[in-house]
């Protein structure tokens, strides 16, 4: 029989030490199944929003706005799973992204309604096969190891790597549709990832894309190699047919302060440009909260023309009232080449259901 169900409620502790994994569980099968029941339906989601003051170093004029998703992207879900006997389960999502300050779906109007997820598989033994429309490994990885995780407004890497304003480095969306995902199980802290999505072009079969993660955890240790090869989805033009893209990551934990870092490269040959990102972060547990710290460095390099270097740093905190809802501020400063500098500043509330 199947039952509608709450999300397992995190200690406040582990809500902080977890940070920015958190916003990540949904989005990673592995933490998924071990939420899910052995029969159950569950709904779930966050809302996000913040007052800021914004401004790019490249943008001519300032924005104060109310805006969403200052830390993570507000979403809203159903999963569920049916068991099928001999440890078999057949699991299912379905997550839409939304704006809080407008109550519009989607992270902009070309989004399809369910935006985040959506996909059905089976899992097991042998690990979990997925089909539909589910989240590009790479993006997880990114937004795992830095401090301020997958905020697109706030963590300085984030917006090097997946912001269009920002002239991301990585082509292509967080989320693929028309994809088919293997994981593997956690051997000895590893556990392995393949994600295929099919470009559905008529006698093209090439147009497609493909990632491969590995990821490993032991203890307050944690590392991430995510490489990829894309060829269809925002960014690509009929000038623009493929981009190869590599990401390493780790963290470590001391308990007193815990340390991000990641190395990221992709190569776009048809445009003859290669974009080089390094982030460093750390988050510092004080109380109920945590100071957060991360910088970001890009340099593109076109051949034949001069590079140009972006560098962004943020500073912030992040203060737990209860075991799903926090505030935040965060102040950032961001420099492109040839333009000065510039400084943005957020406050917001973010609240898990």
């Amino acid at each position: 029989m199947r039952r509608l169900s709450r999300l397992p409620a995190l200690s406040k502790r582990t809500a902080l030490r977890t940070l920015p994994a958190l916003a990540l569980c949904t989005a990673t099968h592995s933490a998924w199944a071990q939420a899910a029941d052995a029969s159950s339906v569950q709904i779930y989601g966050l809302l996000d929003a913040f007052v800021g003051s914004m401004k790019r170093s490249d943008e001519p004029g300032r924005t104060k706005l109310l805006g969403s998703g200052g830390m993570t992207t507000a979403y809203w879900g159903v999963r569920g799973s049916e068991s099928l006997g001999g440890g078999l389960q057949a699991q299912f999502a379905l997550e839409s992204f939304f704006q809080t300050d407008s109550g519009t779906f989607g992270r902009n109007s070309t989004d399809p309604y369910f935006s985040r997820n959506a996909w059905v598989g089976l899992a097991g033994g042998f690990g979990q096969l997925s089909l539909g429309r589910q989240t590009n490994p790479m993006f997880v990885a990114s937004g795992a190891f830095n401090p301020f995780g997958v905020s697109l407004q706030f963590s300085p890497v984030m917006l090097h790597t997946w912001q269009p304003t920002y002239n991301r480095a990585v082509l292509g969306d967080s989320v693929w549709s028309n994809a088919i995902q293997y994981t593997s199980p956690t051997f000895a802290g590893l556990r392995a990832s393949l994600l295929y999505g099919m470009g559905e072009v008529q006698d093209r079969e090439g147009i497609r894309n493909l990632n491969l993660a590995l990821n490993y955890a032991a203890g307050p240790f944690a590392a991430v190699v995510s490489v990829q090869q894309a060829k269809t989805g925002p960014g690509f033009t009929a000038t623009i047919g493929r981009q190869d893209a590599a990401l390493i990551g780790a963290s470590y934990d001391f308990k007193a302060v815990q340390l991000y870092g990641q190395l990221q490269r992709t190569r776009t040959p048809d445009i003859r440009t290669t974009a080089d990102t390094a982030q460093l972060g750390a988050a510092v547990p004080v109380g109920a909260g945590r100071f957060l710290a991360s910088v970001a460095r890009t340099e593109r390099k076109v051949t034949g023309s001069p590079g140009t270097q972006r560098t962004t740093w943020a500073l912030g905190y992040d203060h737990f009232l209860s075991k799903r809802t926090d505030l935040y501020a965060v102040y950032m400063r961001d420099r492109l080449t040839g333009f000065s500098g510039s400084g943005s500043v957020g406050v917001g509330m973010r609240h898990r259901f």
